[in-house]
C-alpha cells in the first residue's frame, strides 16, 4: 500500500482511493468493490460526461455487452442507495440516456499521508496473574488452611518478632535479568501473593495474641 492516500470529497461523503472506503461524516458506508470503483471513476471526472463505452473499457472490458449492461445497472443502483441519491432528482449522479453518466456534485481532491500500520502485541501476563490468583485462592479457600498458616507464623516468628520487624535493607541495584518464562512468572506471582498473605496473617495473630 502506498504511503499516501488520495481522497475525493463531495458533500458529506469521502472516498479513500487507497483503502477503497466510502465514508459519510466519518462513518464507513458499506459498498462492494465494483460499485466503489465505478463511483471513484465518475467522481474523478466530476462535471464531465463519462460514456458507457469508457466505463466498460475501464472496468469491465472482458465482459459481454449483455453482462456489462446488467453489471453497470446493478452498480449504479447500489451507488445511489449508498449516497441516498434519487435518479429523478439527482444530487450526485446524473443519468444521460444513450450517452452515459455525469457526476454533478463538486468534488475536492486531496492527498494525505497513510496512517501507520497497526501492531497488535499479545500479552500473556494477564492470564498468568489470573492463574496465580486462582492458585492462592485454592490454598486459602478454607478456614483450616488459614489456621494452619497462622500456627506456622507463630512457631517460626513469635509475637515479639512480629511486633518489631527488622528494617528492610537498602535496595541493591541488580543487573538486568532475562525475561522469565511463562511458568516462572506464574510461580513468581504465587510467591508474591503468598508473601503478602503471610504478612497479613502475622499482623492478625499479633493483634489477637
Amino acid at each position: 500500500m502506498s504511503d499516501t492516500h488520495r481522497l475525493l470529497r463531495f458533500g458529506v461523503f469521502e472516498l479513500n482511493l487507497g483503502t477503497e472506503e466510502l465514508r459519510k461524516s466519518g462513518t464507513i458506508i458499506r459498498l462492494q468493490p465494483q460499485p466503489f470503483q465505478l463511483l471513484a471513476f465518475l467522481a474523478s471526472r466530476a462535471g464531465q460526461i463519462v460514456t458507457r463505452e469508457e466505463i466498460q473499457e475501464r472496468l469491465w472490458s472482458d465482459e459481454s455487452e449483455l453482462d456489462f449492461e446488467r453489471r453497470i445497472n446493478q452498480c449504479i443502483k447500489q451507488i445511489r442507495a449508498a449516497l441516498a441519491d434519487n435518479a429523478n432528482q439527482p444530487v450526485y449522479i446524473e443519468t444521460l440516456r444513450a450517452h452515459g453518466y455525469r457526476f454533478i456534485a463538486p468534488v475536492i481532491a486531496k492527498t494525505v499521508s497513510a496512517p501507520p500500520p497497526r501492531v497488535t502485541v499479545s500479552d500473556s501476563s494477564g492470564l498468568e496473574r489470573d492463574i496465580a490468583a486462582r492458585v492462592i485462592a485454592r490454598i486459602t479457600e478454607s478456614p483450616s488452611q488459614i489456621n494452619k498458616l497462622a500456627d506456622v507464623v507463630k512457631a517460626r516468628t513469635g509475637a515479639h518478632a512480629l511486633a518489631a520487624p527488622p528494617p528492610a535493607p537498602a535496595p541493591v541495584q541488580a543487573p538486568p535479568q532475562p525475561a522469565a518464562a511463562p511458568s516462572q512468572k506464574i510461580w513468581m506471582y504465587v510467591a508474591v501473593g503468598a508473601g503478602l498473605l503471610l504478612a497479613a496473617l502475622g499482623a492478625f495473630v499479633y493483634a489477637h495474641h
